[in-house]
């Protein structure tokens, strides 16, 4: 068995080279001929898979996505050649909870904001929206909830309409792209309803590009309200963003990585491992070597109080979200560049590959857990 498969995926050679010959590639350049002879294709977003892709894969039976989304792919015509898919949902759920939180944590510090008296609307309530709740609500933040398709379907807890999204203080959006129908997302955020937001509104987006109407954004950020506060992980036609001059009012922007941990890219690939041997019924576990980490574990002195100073410091120890704001506001010029941001995104780990020792009152050690840390 041959399989195809994104290089930016961790240690794609070491899981799979046990049950088949790999051949490792950058996502954004597999084409057609690559596909000759290949009996799975393993990729990320920056794939598309569609009928020009497939029009040369004459053995190919199994397709999967290292995403939990997948917009990038015709399910339909994957379906119509008999092809087997899958895509690694909430493999990324805590990377995202842990960008959003150091995200937040800079926005406070920035702005002076008092938690007990802000409200916080989660719009899109499934695995990063909840990662997300759980790190807001440790913070101290009143929490919205937004997401008529679980409300549809019974979840009693997401019972906020889109008014009360209008009329939060912070709004962070967690929700698939699509296109049309009773649940659509894409333009979710048009100039209509920027105009309904509070003044000094903050609006995080870390799902997909095309939920807020960029031109739109550009246009009440320069015409209507100059103050308006935006944080922007992603953004519409990426790599190639529809209005660089958006940039210049963003209060962070970084290049589409809020899911892009160490962990969590490595979840996916596991997760891609399972599917695959059962659909080939294959019977071997992947045997891993290496797993990297950082900063290993922290001990708090007795007497430390938690509170908020401490809480960022220890965000930061593990993530800082305004290195990849720098890094991101001096070294993406192009498409080109926003790819490479990617391609080559460093390290970063997750809040939960950090045990943190010393603490004895329960109450802390809870707040900790909630925030996504390790606790002995």
């Amino acid at each position: 068995m041959k399989i195809l498969i994104d290089k930016a995926m961790p240690h794609a050679h070491e899981i799979f080279s046990d049950i088949a010959t790999v051949i490792l590639k950058d996502g954004r350049s597999i084409n057609s001929q690559d596909l000759i002879d290949i009996d799975a294709l393993l990729i990320r977003s920056v794939t598309l898979v569609n009928s020009n892709l497939l029009k040369d894969a004459n053995k190919l039976k199994f397709v999967g996505t290292a995403t939990a989304g997948f917009d990038h792919i015709d399910r339909e015509l994957l379906k119509s050649k008999n092809i087997e898919f899958t895509s690694a949902p909430g493999n990324n759920r805590e990377s995202v909870g842990d960008y959003i939180l150091s995200t937040l944590l800079t926005l406070i510090s920035r702005f002076n904001i008092k938690i007990k008296d802000k409200t916080l609307a989660i719009v899109g309530c499934g695995n990063t929206g909840s990662q997300t709740e759980q790190r807001a609500k440790a913070l101290g933040f009143n929490i919205y909830k937004y997401d008529p398709p679980k409300k549809d379907l019974g979840d009693v807890s997401c019972h906020d309409d889109f008014k009360r999204v209008l009329d939060a203080d912070i709004i962070s959006l967690h929700v698939p792209l699509i296109k049309d129908g009773p649940y659509k997302t894409y333009h979710m955020f048009t100039l209509d309803e920027l105009k309904l937001l509070k003044k000094d509104c903050i609006l995080i987006n870390a799902s997909r590009g095309d939920v807020i109407d960029n031109d739109a954004l550009l246009y009440f950020i320069e015409n209507i309200n100059k103050d308006f506060k935006v944080w922007l992980d992603v953004f519409e036609n990426e790599p190639h963003l529809k209005n660089r001059k958006l940039l210049n009012y963003l209060q962070g922007h970084t290049a589409h990585i809020a899911g892009y941990s160490y962990e969590s890219k490595l979840k996916a690939t596991l997760m891609l491992y399972d599917a695959l041997a059962k659909y080939f019924n294959i019977d071997k576990k992947p045997l891993l070597k290496n797993l990297k980490k950082e900063v290993l574990s922290v001990t708090l002195d007795k007497d430390s109080v938690i509170d908020l100073n401490l809480i960022t410091r220890l965000v930061y120890l593990v993530y800082d979200v305004n290195y990849d704001v720098n890094l991101f506001k001096h070294t993406c010029i192009d498409g080109q560049s926003f790819d490479y941001l990617r391609k080559n995104y460093r390290e970063r780990h997750e809040l939960s590959t950090l045990l943190i020792k010393g603490i004895t009152n329960k109450n802390d050690r809870n707040l900790l857990k909630e925030l996504g840390f390790d606790v002995e």
